[in-house]
């Protein structure tokens, strides 16, 4: 049987005492959505007056109280009236320590800063509340076809899913609000209007951002098919579907994004000091908007505040971009003495304007004038973020500190840097080497077949003296110039198969695969040096794939094919990158018998399916498993699942991260 808003009306409360309507109206769909209904009282009197209900948590926004000494009668009230403890939750727009001390003498559980993404905030409100069992998924079916939509619903309650069906495609909005799905199952063609510009709609708004939407339809047409994935669609299932398998597909998509869900609101993603979001929750945000690309990353920008002043300007700080933020932003805690906030505006130059607006509001706040407090604040959109969510912290924090350097007290957007580079691009690099100013990230890759394990490619960063985070393209290229390649290396090497043994003593095996230049190779001792490496950190059962470049194996193939024979015999796979449809890559092919070839990206984006399963079935021939890198829309998924690739990676699986954490829930481990 279906259910609607109408069914909640035995749901625990949540008591809200509010005159802010924009506040209420998203907040409520959430809280029903995880078993809450929201009561919401205009004024202290009503509040007071209501029918004693036993709510599981009252939340007071302190802009509806006329002075701060109201706070604590209110709560006798309401606790007289009630007979019982009722835990108190305090919003507070501004910084006004009277009501930060009144809700202390009041025994508030929690003090919360607005703004706050509403998703944040109920997420905060649940935990506090003490949610314990979770509601049934809840799948909103819109199809204008009444059996069609009635079959799809039967299949998913008959596996104890709540459903809603629409037949209207312009009643969905209208839907989403009221139902509170946690996954849409969309019709393709339907009158009024269709299910890509639906879909369409509904991505362009942030809460919507993560909703997973499953297209079901008799449409037969590949390219209808892409269509319907480039706008934001999960996944795309024909008519007719056999029900285990819808019943399937939708309970995978449903995992995924419950797991993504609790990743961004666990303990961790709120910071202590400040009540910003958390370092670790702003980067699992940008990596997802990274890896859906698109026109909207010319429009999002992260802008990082970096302060010069200790721990108590830090958190007036952070009061003061709280009050400055939008409803959307999100404003987190990002370093010891910087803070950071992910915008979205309508264009480039609303987002010029919003940090302009910003250094303005932190002016009116003292944060110019005092040099004990002085800010620079840096940005930069998502456009140019390098392809991983941590380039872009580091590309926004360079322009930043560049913009506390010139004092103005002007937002500097990155590559804009007026304070000159006093060492050239090789000096930098030699010294970063030299001094071990790098970094590691792990890059997952995704089996398209039942894999042993884990696999993640290791993706090194070198940090300039200035701060940024470059990406291995362009400092390895300057490391060979300048004899330095033996060297990161031996710091590449040794520090990946520390992360390895890491893995693995935290009972999370994984296989690394991890680059190795020609240039070190060259040397007698270089293969025996690797398998001591590997023996004293015991990895006899986890060797990792040494990666090496088709171009420097072209250069002497001799040397190449010795020592990837020579690994061979220590059981230690090879992996040739950046292999091309060209003469240079089939000579390497030829002679260097490796276990993997990973395509060249260019090769990836430009060559059209028919050519590339040519080229992936003469790979496989050679018995090599075929790798493909930059995937970035479910659009270049599709092609190389149908060219027969074997391993997929890029900003859409997920960006480099400084963790191994990829829910690799499809991976065979048996």
């Amino acid at each position: 049987m279906n259910q609607t808003i109408a069914d909640a009306g035995s749901a625990p409360a949540i008591q809200l005492l509010t005159r802010n309507a924009e506040l209420t109206t998203p907040l409520r769909p959430l809280l029903l959505a995880q078993g809450f209904m929201l009561e919401t009282f205009e004024t202290p009197e009503r509040l007071t007056g209501a029918h004693p209900s036993s709510p599981a948590l009252l939340l007071v926004d302190l802009d509806a109280l006329p002075d701060a000494d109201r706070l604590g009668v209110l709560i006798a009230h309401t606790q007289q009236r009630d007979g019982q403890p009722i835990p108190l939750v305090c919003l507070a727009s501004g910084s006004d320590i009277r009501f930060r001390l009144a809700a202390m003498r009041a025994g508030a559980t929690a003090y919360l800063q607005m703004p706050m993404e509403i998703e944040e905030l109920s997420d905060r409100l649940l935990n506090l509340a003490g949610k314990q069992a979770a509601s049934s998924d809840r799948v909103l079916v819109v199809d204008d076809q009444p059996v069609a939509a009635l079959f799809a619903a039967r299949v998913l309650e008959s596996a104890g899913m709540l459903t809603e069906r629409v037949g209207d495609a312009l009643a969905v909005l209208d839907a989403l609000d009221a139902f509170v799905p946690d996954l849409v199952l969309m019709d393709l063609h339907m009158p009024g209007a269709s299910g890509i510009e639906l879909t369409r709609i509904i991505r362009e708004q942030d809460r919507f951002a993560d909703l997973p939407i499953i297209f079901l339809s008799a449409e037969l047409d590949a390219e209808q098919q892409m269509a319907a994935l480039r706008v934001g669609g999960d996944d795309f299932l024909a008519k007719p579907v056999a029900p285990d398998h819808l019943v399937a597909c939708v309970r995978q998509r449903l995992v995924r994004a419950r797991e993504r869900a609790r990743r961004q609101a666990g303990p961790d993603a709120i910071d202590a000091l400040t009540g910003l979001a958390s370092l670790g929750r702003l980067l699992g945000r940008l990596g997802q908007l990274i890896g859906r690309g698109g026109a909207d990353a010319d429009r999002r920008a992260l802008v990082v505040l970096d302060l010069a002043g200790e721990e108590a300007a830090l958190m007036r700080l952070a009061v003061a971009v709280a009050e400055s933020c939008g409803a959307s932003d999100l404003a987190a805690r990002v370093g010891e003495r910087s803070l950071a906030v992910l915008i979205r505006r309508d264009d480039a130059a609303s987002l010029a304007r919003a940090g302009v607006q910003l250094a303005e509001a932190l002016s009116r706040a003292g944060f110019a004038s005092d040099p004990g407090r002085a800010v620079g604040i840096g940005w930069c959109t998502l456009a140019n973020s390098g392809g991983d969510a941590v380039t872009l912290m580091s590309r926004a924090a360079k322009a930043a500190r560049s913009a506390r350097k010139t004092g103005d007290g002007l937002p500097l957007g990155y590559g804009c840097d007026p304070v000159p580079a006093r060492t050239s691009d090789q000096d930098a690099v030699s010294t970063a080497i030299l001094t071990e100013r790098l970094q590691l990230l792990f890059e997952p890759m995704v089996s398209l077949i039942p894999a042993p394990s884990a696999r993640y490619e290791v993706s090194p960063r070198l940090q300039t003296s200035d701060g940024e985070l470059l990406l291995p393209a362009a400092f390895m290229p300057i490391a060979r110039r300048c004899g330095l390649a033996e060297r990161l290396d031996a710091w590449l090497l040794a520090n990946a198969l520390d992360a390895l043994a890491a893995c693995r003593d935290a009972g999370r095996p994984a296989q690394l695969f991890l680059y190795q230049s020609l240039v070190g190779a060259g040397r007698d001792d270089w293969v025996d040096r690797v398998r001591d490496e590997i023996n004293r950190r015991d990895l006899f059962c986890l060797r990792p794939v040494i990666q090496f470049q088709v171009d420097e194996a072209a250069a002497d193939t001799a040397l190449a094919a010795d020592r990837v024979a020579r690994l061979a015999r220590l059981g230690i796979p090879v992996c040739l990158n950046g292999v091309d449809a060209d003469d240079a890559s089939e000579r390497v092919l030829a002679s260097v018998p490796g276990a993997f070839a990973r395509l060249s990206r260019t090769l990836v984006q430009s060559l059209d399916v028919e050519l590339l399963a040519e080229l992936v079935q003469r790979l496989r021939e050679r018995r090599l498993a075929v790798i493909a890198g930059g995937v970035d829309s479910p659009e270049t998924i599709a092609r190389l699942c149908r060219a027969g690739v074997d391993l997929l990676q890029g900003p859409f699986v997920q960006p480099p991260s400084a963790v191994m954490d990829y829910d690799f829930s499809g991976v065979d481990e048996s």
